[in-house]
């Protein structure tokens, strides 16, 4: 089993790849740190540990990350699918209280066991004070087509991702371009919503007030577990203008170019009904 830390502004995607990384016999979640973005990151924890509650994963411990950016900023403005809580209005039971320790302290206690995953799929705050820790990192972030305004989650702390971007940790990029090619077909999402099984069940209702039904961030962790999914090339990635992309001075990243977007939904599905 592959051990992964997830960091995580808990939004309903984040929700999704929470319930994934529980859900999954390749996976071994270990713990989750939260990190303004979508949400205030005390709000991402509580809505965290809801999750991992409804999912049976009570053992796995949340802590509170950095509730500011690098550059001062607070959560994203502006009204989102995702609602004030994270997850778009779907009633939770709360969770326990989350732990205030420090991101680096907790992922370094969990690499004290071996080899440890980083999946980074917030703004880059709690990664460029942690990623040292890790093993290899997997980030959910940046574009190769660039539009405005910048990606969210590189763009929200520009300053963190530059720290990324100097740091020496494998990194493996999954970009925007891929990020909104994942969708689940609306017979899957009521299969899933229907299934009687509490973590699954939960991922349909999530997945029911997600727009157009997008995996989002737990697409990154389908590439953990079914990498032949994916089409992955070394690219060269910078910051230019507040969008990460491609440059010719960036650091050269591993980064997913290409998805079978059908069969990453399939496994996504099947997976959280193993649960």
């Amino acid at each position: 089993m592959r051990r992964v830390v997830l960091d995580v502004d808990t939004g309903i995607d984040d929700a999704l790849a929470i319930l994934y990384a529980v859900a999954s016999p390749a996976l071994d979640l270990r713990a989750v740190t939260t990190v303004v973005g979508n949400v205030p990151a005390d709000v991402a924890a509580r809505s965290s540990l809801a999750v991992l509650a409804r999912a049976g994963a009570h053992h796995v411990p949340v802590a509170v990350g950095a509730t500011r950016t690098l550059a001062g900023a607070g959560p994203r403005p502006g009204p989102t699918d995702h609602g004030p809580d994270g997850l778009g209005g779907v009633l939770m039971p709360a969770g326990t209280d989350p732990s205030y320790d420090d991101p680096a302290t907790v992922l370094r206690a969990t690499a004290d066991g071996g080899p440890v995953t980083l999946v980074g799929l917030a703004p880059l705050t709690n990664v460029a004070g942690t990623a040292a820790a890790a093993t290899d990192l997997v980030l959910v972030g940046g574009e190769l087509a660039t539009e405005e305004p910048p990606e969210p989650n590189a763009g929200h702390d520009p300053v963190a991702t530059a720290r990324v971007l100097a740091g020496d940790r494998p990194t493996t990029l999954y970009v925007a371009d891929v990020f909104q090619e994942v969708s689940v077909p609306p017979a899957d999402v009521a299969r899933v919503r229907s299934s009687g099984q509490p973590a699954a069940s939960l991922a349909g209702e999530l997945l029911a007030v997600r727009r157009a039904h997008l995996v989002g961030d737990a697409g990154a962790l389908v590439l953990l577990t079914h990498p032949h999914l994916f089409h992955v090339e070394p690219r060269r990635m910078g910051q230019v203008g507040g969008h990460l992309t491609e440059t010719d001075d960036g650091r050269l990243l591993d980064v997913v170019v290409g998805v079978d977007a059908p069969a990453v939904a399939t496994a996504f599905v099947e997976t959280l009904l193993l649960t």
